[in-house]
């Protein structure tokens, strides 16, 4: 008898572990954001309610940042090629990451 009702109250414990490991942190809202990208100077980013993304002329990228993709936690920051740029995650008030190619740190803030 104590053996089962060790069990399902393992079970139990398991399955409300699961649901605050797939918690998700705030999404990435529709608007302008500035981008900061290692210590170069930040610039204005348009995000739009379905992810996409309009970056000001003088953003330092080197690739033009067209895609804003949320997956789990983290904002996945997509080229125009199809490439992964960066991945952020969010971070007090801002999002925070590394870029993928070089790993400079990323910040997007309002």
């Amino acid at each position: 008898m104590n053996k089962s009702r060790f069990l399902a109250l393992s079970f139990l414990l398991a399955l409300s572990g699961f649901g605050t490991a797939y918690a998700q942190g705030p999404a990435l809202q529709a608007g302008t954001y500035k981008l900061a990208i290692g210590s170069k100077a930040a610039c204005e980013l348009n995000v739009t309610a379905e992810g996409a993304v309009t970056q000001a002329a003088d953003c330092p990228t080197t690739s033009v940042i067209t895609k804003a993709v949320a997956v789990g936690s983290s904002v996945k920051l997509v080229t125009q090629n199809g490439d992964l740029f960066g991945v952020v995650k969010p971070k007090g008030d801002n999002f925070e990451g590394f870029t993928v190619s070089d790993q400079h740190a990323l910040v997007l803030s309002h």
